[in-house]
């Protein structure tokens, strides 16, 4: 079954015991009208939400085989409606759509399902109502999957409505590979070093982020799905994806759905991954302030992160920190991880960090 394929479910209690409740559901018919799946990784949940819908409508309870399932993972089914984001925000035109679209009686048999990515990301009048429609669902075919990487600011009353998922994924390494982790850990390392140890003024903090976002980019861009970010790019990608589908008895109107739908799941990904480049810069300097705190408390090599970086941090702060400065660029960085998927000011993020711990050696030498 289909469920039982999804590779990358890291092999957790959690994980069993939410594939068992969905099986279950699926084979005694008892359906719920919404489930909220919560996860690190919101191309993952729409891939495991595309095989919870297929399984849903398939006679066989997701073979993978027939055409309701095939069409169903490629996000075709006439009985499928997936809405995501436009810009940063799932707007109450975008929701006004979705109730349209889910009161229509379709012609084949089975659930009507919509899929709603990054549902954190609703405004508060989508999102008042939405949670009208939670309440009373156009029929009882109608189900929605709601999809969100942070549940912490979405509607209480939403969440309380659904059947809530929460899933763990396997991390990979085929990810870290294309974002060069020891490239990219080196350039940061050697950056700190010298913002504070060399150099006094604020153009090498400035010229330091730039330098890390631009590897990140670069990094990406060697993938040959995943760097497509340019639309001339994007669109001679999709064009031979469909060049295949042509000959599936795919309508045109599919198509035309399927290649909108592939476009914005291209430039998803590529986000989703320069964001993930953006969190080990933040995990690199994390590890740097929490060393340059352990130095100047009196703690000896064995007790840092880094080793190799002790006698550095005896020469530049043995002798005084100001502790709340650096306190407060660990609350910067846990903010501006939360704001990673809303921000498009990354390069702001890190300017205003690297110049901070610039700062931090301004009483410490």
């Amino acid at each position: 079954m289909l469920l039982e394929k999804t590779g990358f479910l890291a092999d957790t209690k959690r994980n069993k015991s939410n594939l068992r409740v969905l099986a279950d559901s699926i084979k005694s018919g008892r359906i719920s009208h919404a489930y909220l799946f919560y996860g690190s990784d919101i191309e993952m949940l729409n891939e495991l939400s595309l095989a919870f819908a297929a399984s849903i409508n398939c006679e066989s309870g997701g073979c993978g085989s027939c055409r309701v399932c095939r069409n169903t993972l490629k996000g075709l089914h006439e009985n499928l409606y997936i809405v995501e984001p436009e810009g940063n925000a799932l707007t109450v035109e975008m929701i006004s759509e979705i109730q349209r679209s889910m009161s229509f009686v379709v012609n084949s048999e089975g659930f009507k399902i919509s899929i709603i990515k990054e549902t954190h990301l609703m405004k508060e009048d989508a999102a008042s109502r939405f949670l009208k429609t939670l309440e009373d669902p156009p029929d009882d075919r109608s189900i929605f999957i709601l999809l969100t990487d942070d549940l912490a600011v979405m509607l209480p009353t939403i969440v309380s409505r659904c059947m809530l998922f929460e899933w763990d994924f396997n991390e990979s390494e085929i990810i870290k590979a294309r974002l060069n982790y020891d490239e990219l850990n080196k350039l940061v390392d050697e950056g700190i070093k010298n913002l504070i140890g060399y150099c006094h003024n604020s153009t090498f903090a400035l010229d330091l982020s730039v330098k890390i976002l631009d590897f990140i980019k670069e990094s990406l861009s060697r993938d040959d799905v995943m760097g497509k970010t340019q639309d001339d790019d994007i669109d001679a990608f999709i064009a031979g994806q469909i060049k295949k589908l042509k000959n599936t008895k795919i309508s045109t109107a599919e198509l035309k759905k399927y290649a909108e739908s592939y476009k914005k799941k291209l430039k998803r990904i590529t986000a989703r991954f320069y964001n993930l480049g953006i969190n080990i810069v933040f995990d690199i300097i994390t590890a740097w302030l929490e060393d340059i705190l352990a130095t100047a408390g009196g703690c000896m090599r064995e007790a840092l992160n880094r080793s190799d970086n002790y006698d550095f941090l005896v020469q530049h702060f043995a002798s005084s920190l100001e502790n709340q400065k650096v306190f407060d660029l660990f609350d910067s960085i846990e903010k501006n991880r939360r704001q990673l998927n809303s921000s498009i000011y990354q390069e702001l993020a890190l300017d205003s960090l690297f110049l901070k711990i610039q700062s931090l050696k301004s009483k410490a030498v």
